[in-house]
């Protein structure tokens, strides 16, 4: 068997019973109990393999607006009460898949299509009743782990430093998700996808993670690599901090530049 197999992924079309998984998630957060800004409560999401753990705070930073986001939660994966993704906003999260992209080409579009699957919840189980879980099978979380082996070696070689693991970065980003679709798909303590476009929240966030590291991926030439400043390039296409700046790619495109990972049927 092909290699890609494990991971080969057909193009997602939004259905109910994804948007039924989405608002199971915005329920059990609405849920969550909430401290204070400045004593949050602590809620554990996922135990990963290794002992370090996903958990949001809540509440978060943003229910201080003026117009506040009154469900808003603060996403974190480390151990030991220490966040490793503490300060992460979009110009790190794209900066991590800039990097894999100048490591290895195949790696990045392997991390492009977990990232996929991600969005689209295809690697989500519900662990009990309500609580619906990013859960790879043992398989993906062995084949996640070899890529997390060469990526450490790539980071040190060709970066001279130590990078969060590939797993934790993908909790991550499954609670920014999550996060995206708490603050704008609740109405009246209830979810509820009409008053926004069903891809705003979790989809269009997700999808923009993919997409602005691909899209400044085709301006990179190999022979310029180690001669990249990475932050200075995301400046210069991007907003780092808005999400909303999202750059679409259609489906044809993505499965062009990440084939044969992910294809049209």
């Amino acid at each position: 068997m092909p290699e890609y197999d494990i991971i080969k992924t057909k193009i997602f079309r939004s259905n109910d019973d994804f948007i039924l998984k989405r608002a199971k998630r915005i329920e059990e957060a609405i849920a969550f109990e909430s401290g204070t800004i400045a004593k949050p409560k602590k809620h554990l999401i996922s135990t990963l393999p290794n002992g370090k753990a996903s958990y949001f705070y809540k509440p978060g930073k943003e229910t201080q607006r003026t117009i506040p986001n009154i469900h808003d939660m603060f996403p974190n994966v480390g151990s030991n009460d220490k966040s490793e993704t503490d300060g992460y906003n979009f110009e790190v999260i794209w900066e991590y898949l800039i990097r894999i992209s100048i490591i290895n080409q195949i790696t990045f579009k392997k991390v492009l299509v977990l990232l996929y699957r991600l969005c689209f919840l295809l690697d989500h189980q519900e662990i009990t009743k309500g609580k619906l879980r990013y859960a790879p099978s043992q398989e993906m979380l062995d084949y996640i782990s070899k890529i997390d082996f060469a990526l450490k070696e790539g980071f040190k070689d060709k970066f001279k430093k130590d990078e969060i693991g590939l797993l934790e970065y993908l909790h991550f980003i499954d609670l920014l998700g999550w996060n995206e679709d708490v603050k704008y798909h609740i109405v009246e303590e209830k979810p509820d996808f009409k008053k926004y476009d069903k891809k705003v929240g979790r989809v269009n966030t997700i999808l923009s993670v993919i997409n602005v590291p691909l899209i400044i991926n085709g301006f990179l030439r190999t022979n310029y690599y180690n001669k990249i400043d990475v932050k200075l390039l995301l400046s210069t296409f991007v907003e780092p901090r808005e999400p909303k700046n999202f750059w679409e790619i259609s489906n044809g495109q993505l499965v062009k530049y990440v084939r044969p990972y992910l294809r049209s049927a």
